[in-house]
C-alpha cells in the first residue's frame, strides 16, 4: 500500500515534467528571439547604413545639380550632418533609433518615422492580402493533390509549379494589368483610394501576382506534409471512427501538416516584401517600397536606413510568429 502512495508523487512529477518544458522552451524562445531581433536590427542597420554611402553618388550633388557652386554644397553638407566623420555619422543613427528618431527625409524635409507611418499601411495590407489569398488558395490545392490516387494530377501538379514559379514577378505583373485592368476593367491601372474597403479595388490585383511565387512553394511543402500524414495510423482511425468530413480533413489531416507550411510562410514574409516593391512600382502604389526606391535612386540616407531597419523588423517578427504557430499547431516541432 505504502509503494503505491509513493508511487502517486512520481506520476504527477512525470505529468507537470512536460508542462514545464514547454514553458521552459517557450520563454526561451522569446527571450531567445528578442536577442536575436536585437541582433538583427544591429547589423541589419549596419549594411544599410554602409551600401548606401558605398554606391555612387553624393545625395548634395544630386540635390543641387551639377552646376552648384562649392560654399553652397559645403553649406548644405553641414546641415546635413554629412561633413562628420562616418563613425560619428553612425554613432548619431544608432543613438537616434533608441530614442525614437530615425532623422529626417534630406529632401522632402518629413521625418522617416512620419514616412513610414503613412506608407507602410499600404505595404503591410498588400503582404496581408497576399497571405490570405495564397492560404486560400494553396490548402484546397495540396489537399486535393494528395487525396487524388491518379499520378497524372501529381505530375500535372509539380509542373505547373515549377512554371509558376520561374515566371518573373514583373512579368504577372504586367501581364495581370494588361488583361484584368485594361482590357477585363476589373481593377484599376492606376491611383490609390486610401480609405477600406475601397482601397481593395487597388490592392487585390498586386496580391494576387503575389501569389504566383507564393502560391506554388506552399502547396508542395504542404503537399508533402499531408502525403508523411496519410501514412500515420490516426488517420485510419478517423476512417473508421467514420468522423464527419470536416472534422477528418482538419483534425486529422490539416492540422498535423500545417505546422511546416506556416513556418515557411513566415519566412517567405522578406520574399513577399521584395515582391511587393515591385508591385508598388507597376501599380503606382503608395506604399513604402517605392519610398524606398526613390529614396536610393536620391541618395536619401535616413530614409534608407530606416526603411531597411523597419523591414528587417518585420521579418524577424513574423519569423517568431511563425515558429510560435508551428509549435501550437503541432507540439512535435521544436522551439529553437
Amino acid at each position: 500500500m505504502s509503494n503505491i502512495n509513493e508511487s502517486f508523487p512520481l506520476a504527477d512529477v512525470a505529468v507537470e515534467e512536460p508542462r514545464d518544458k514547454n514553458r521552459l522552451a517557450l520563454r526561451r524562445l522569446l527571450y531567445g528571439r528578442i536577442l536575436r531581433s536585437l541582433s538583427v536590427g544591429f547589423w541589419v542597420s549596419v549594411i544599410a547604413f554602409l551600401m548606401i554611402r558605398l554606391s555612387p553618388g553624393d545625395p548634395v550633388q544630386i540635390a543641387l545639380g551639377a552646376e552648384a557652386t562649392e560654399a553652397s554644397v559645403k553649406q548644405m553638407r553641414h546641415e546635413l550632418g554629412l561633413d562628420t566623420s562616418i563613425f560619428q555619422q553612425f554613432y548619431n543613427f544608432i543613438t537616434g533609433i533608441f530614442q525614437g528618431d530615425l532623422g529626417k527625409s534630406f529632401y522632402s524635409g518629413r521625418t522617416v518615422t512620419d514616412i513610414v507611418g503613412t506608407h507602410l499601411p499600404v505595404t503591410l495590407m498588400v503582404i496581408a492580402l497576399s497571405i490570405l489569398l495564397g492560404v486560400i488558395m494553396a490548402i484546397p490545392i495540396a489537399l486535393a493533390v494528395a487525396l487524388s490516387k491518379n499520378q497524372l494530377v501529381t505530375y500535372f501538379f509539380r509542373a505547373s509549379t515549377s512554371i509558376s514559379l520561374a515566371l518573373p514577378g514583373f512579368f504577372l505583373a504586367l501581364v495581370g494589368l494588361l488583361y484584368f485592368g485594361i482590357k477585363l476593367n476589373w481593377a484599376p491601372s492606376a491611383g490609390y483610394e486610401g480609405a477600406f474597403p475601397g482601397n481593395l479595388r487597388y490592392l487585390w490585383l498586386p496580391a494576387l501576382v503575389n501569389c504566383g511565387s507564393l502560391v506554388p512553394v506552399l502547396s508542395r511543402v504542404l503537399h508533402s506534409s499531408l502525403m508523411d500524414t496519410l501514412d500515420e495510423e490516426f488517420v485510419e482511425t478517423g476512417v473508421i471512427r467514420g468522423v464527419s468530413k470536416i472534422r477528418f480533413y482538419w483534425s486529422y489531416l490539416l492540422r498535423p501538416s500545417l505546422a511546416p507550411t506556416v513556418v515557411l510562410l513566415s519566412y517567405m514574409v522578406g520574399v513577399l516584401i521584395g515582391g511587393t516593391v515591385i508591385m508598388e512600382t507597376i501599380f503606382s502604389l503608395p506604399g513604402i517600397g517605392r519610398e524606398l526606391i526613390t529614396a536610393v535612386n536620391t541618395k536619401d540616407y535616413p530614409v534608407v536606413q530606416g526603411v531597411v531597419l523597419i523591414f528587417g523588423i518585420i521579418v524577424v517578427f513574423f519569423s517568431f510568429i511563425g515558429d510560435l504557430l508551428g509549435y501550437l499547431l503541432d507540439r512535435r516541432v521544436t522551439l529553437s
